[in-house]
């Protein structure tokens, strides 16, 4: 580092690296928990989905065989999997602590010595930052301390690990406004170098911070050719990503909802509460309309911090040297985060008070970036920065010295004990039926039967068993830039198979859905197919039907088709029993389900005790056909029990309608097995209308048996 002995006594500088490393040390414990805090203990990282895709990758990376790019994870994913840089996991741990694979423990964690680092170099660099400022080691020491002590980045440390980095903004800003020109580019490729290889979201918030002061240099000197710099570090960072895999998905699979959403609201500094959570306050309020990722409370002491440096500079009357370098250029990027932060509709307690209309292609963009709400920490550090900085030279030494003292006491009340409710618990061990150690032994992989990305429901239920077993490869997993198209393929590809009954003898599936099991057990309950409900989740393996126990015989047989009252409209909704294989989400509205691929399945039966009438039945199906598709071989064929019973062209037909289907009487005391069979499909990622690889047929919007007189 670029340290003065005019400005910084070596002695003070040792003393107060070792102080800081044992705070950083019994903080460490403290957050993440005595029992958890050693390398062989990873039982603790299974208790919540996010911390779990960490260590499930990590496992999965560190037992595989090194690969390019280096970072290539393709056991954990299998058709759709990327990277190590994809899975909330810490890139430049992995490939370091994947060196020492033969030596190391086989359930091994690096999370609490990154945790501990994190608090560590928090610590030291806004130490450097103030020390460089105030020329005062008492004040940097214990200002330091206000950066430390940031309710938002214990949030994101007991949430997303990688995302807690946040002391490369304060190596960034250390650089840009201390380190002396000569020594200035070594710093910033060392710092582009480990935000690549730690969270990619930091390497954007050092690309507008470098930039801005490379601007600024610009046209001070005015010297354009200078614009060189930026595009070396951009062809290094590239080269970067190239090496750990970021380039093994597309960035068109990093597009999602969430610009717009996941922003900060502008009482966001404020609320100290998430939903239903715990208060990160125990004097404030809750505050409505904050999301997850907009979450930045600061806590009650900075709040104070923040206004009383505001009224000393009022009072002050804003010398000429403040307010020239408040609008110098290099400090551009404030502005930059803060609008990028808010998004183009701010909100206020949740409330949107402006929307302005982008173009699709640049909503595509921002997107990928779409949780904007984290671009808000380079403004609320800087602005940290700026309030020491002003109270110290708005008051005396002694008076600024209490000031400080003051607001860490005040944030300590108001946060210590979120802190510590917040903090990593010891796990509550859960048993395992048996049935996991025989899939370890007899299968080669676990797949789920509707992967879907960054998948929830089955990995939360299968996230300890997963970290329980080894070498078994799997596609229930959690990825940031899962291939929207590959996935979609495997689906297709796992109901091709169900169609002809040919399931990979090496395969255990996790059945996802009440309707995908009604579906899988009618096509396989006449084969050498075991169903088991264990750990509350239902397991299909071939070839073990013979292990099947009395208790999984017994809950099979009373898995049934969905009864239907007639004369009773259904609204249908994604995922319920009457579903089969073969449908998809409508764009999470709350009702109705796109039929997805070649083949979707409806599973009904009649209400035995209203079978008994005089009149026909008709099946009438409320559906609406993808109106983007302009394929004159856009066609359905409705099936029931393998009997077409109609086929409508929506080349021309794109209106929303009701379909009605006679019903046979011979049909009525039968479980009736709708197919819709589609033809001439494509996908709105085919289109370029968005990244959905999705290849929707028909949306569903209600179904009902009606009695026609």
């Amino acid at each position: 580092m670029d340290l003065e002995k005019k400005i910084i006594n070596r002695n003070q500088l040792t003393l107060n690296i070792f102080v800081f490393i044992n705070i950083s040390i019994f903080l460490g414990i403290f957050f993440v928990g005595p029992d958890n805090y050693w390398f062989d203990n990873t039982k603790w990282l299974y208790e919540s989905t996010d911390l779990t895709n960490s260590q499930l990758s990590w496992e999965y990376f560190k037992n595989d065989e090194w690969r390019f790019p280096f970072g290539k994870n393709p056991n954990y994913g299998l058709e759709v999997s990327n990277s190590i840089v994809y899975t909330d996991n810490i890139p430049i741990l992995a490939l370091f602590f994947k060196i020492f694979d033969g030596i190391i423990y086989n359930k091994f964690q690096y999370f609490s010595l990154w945790i501990t680092l994190t608090f560590f170099f928090q610590l030291f660099f806004s130490y450097l930052l103030l020390i460089r400022a105030t020329k005062n080691n008492l004040f940097s020491f214990f200002g330091s301390f206000l950066f430390l002590l940031c309710p938002f980045l214990f949030f994101r440390l007991s949430h997303h690990f990688s995302l807690g980095a946040h002391w490369l903004i304060l190596y960034a800003f250390y650089t840009a406004y201390f380190v002396q020109e000569k020594q200035k580019e070594f710093h910033w490729y060392i710092i582009f170098f480990l935000s690549t290889l730690t969270h990619f979201y930091f390497t954007i918030m050092m690309f507008v911070i470098y930039s801005s002061f490379l601007l600024a240099e610009i046209i001070n000197k005015n010297n354009f050719y200078n614009i060189y710099k930026v595009i070396y570090k951009l062809l290094f960072v590239l080269t970067l990503m190239f090496l750990v895999g970021y380039f093994e998905s597309s960035p068109v699979n990093s597009i999602s909802r969430g610009y717009g959403e996941f922003k900060l609201d502008l009482f966001g500094f404020f609320d100290p509460k998430l939903g239903s959570g715990n208060s990160w306050s125990i004097f404030l309020p809750d505050i409505e309309g904050t999301h997850l990722e907009g979450f930045n409370y600061i806590g009650l002491g900075l709040i104070i911090l923040f206004i009383l440096a505001l009224f000393s500079l009022i009072k002050n009357n804003f010398n000429k040297v403040e307010i020239s370098n408040l609008f110098k250029i290099q400090n551009l990027y404030i502005l930059i985060f803060f609008i990028w932060s808010i998004t183009t509709n701010p909100s206020v307690m949740g409330k949107e008070i402006l929307k302005i209309n982008l173009h699709d292609y640049i909503f595509g963009m921002l997107s990928i970036f779409g949780a904007t709400g984290r671009f808000a920490w380079p403004v609320i550090y800087i602005l940290i920065f700026a309030s020491l900085v002003t109270i110290f030279r708005k008051f005396k030494v002694a008076h600024a010295m209490y000031i400080i003292g003051s607001i860490l006491f005040i944030q300590i009340a108001d946060t210590g004990a979120a802190i510590k409710i917040n903090s990593f618990k010891k796990p509550q061990l859960e048993k395992k039926d048996q049935i996991w150690n025989l899939i370890e032994k007899d299968f080669q992989k676990i797949k789920t039967t509707y992967l879907f990305n960054n998948y929830g429901p089955v990995y939360r239920g299968m996230r300890s068993v997963l970290g329980s077993m080894n070498n078994i490869k799997t596609n229930i997993i959690l990825n940031a830039g899962m291939d929207r198209v590959k996935a979609a393929k495997t689906r297709y590809d796992f109901y091709e198979k169900i169609t002809k009954k040919n399931l990979d003898a090496d395969t255990a599936y996790i059945v996802d859905n009440k309707g995908h099991l009604i579906n899988l057990k009618r096509n396989f309950i006449n084969q050498n197919v075991g169903f088991f409900y264990r750990d509350d989740l239902w397991i299909m393996l071939p070839n073990k039907k013979d292990l099947m126990n009395k208790s999984d015989k017994k809950k099979i047989d009373q898995i049934s088709f969905f009864k239907v009252d007639i004369n009773k409209k259904n609204m249908v909704k994604f995922k319920k029993e009457y579903l089969g294989l073969g449908w998809t989400h409508n764009f999470f509205e709350e009702y109705g389900a796109w039929t997805e691929g070649k083949q979707a399945f409806l599973l009904i039966s009649l209400n035995k005790s209203q079978t008994k009438f005089q009149n026909k039945l008709k099946l009438a199906l409320d559906i609406t056909p993808f109106n983007l598709n302009k394929n004159e071989n856009y066609a359905l064929n409705i099936y029931i029990n393998n009997n077409q019973e109609r086929q409508i062209n929506f080349y021309n037909n794109k209106d929303s309608q009701i379909v009605h289907v006679d019903l046979d009487k011979n049909l009525l005391e039968q479980d009736l097995l709708i197919k819709f069979e589609l033809t001439g499909l494509i996908s709105p990622y085919k289109l370029r209308k968005s990244p959905d690889a999705r290849e929707l047929g028909i949306l569903l919007k209600s179904f009902e048996v009606k009695e026609i007189k």
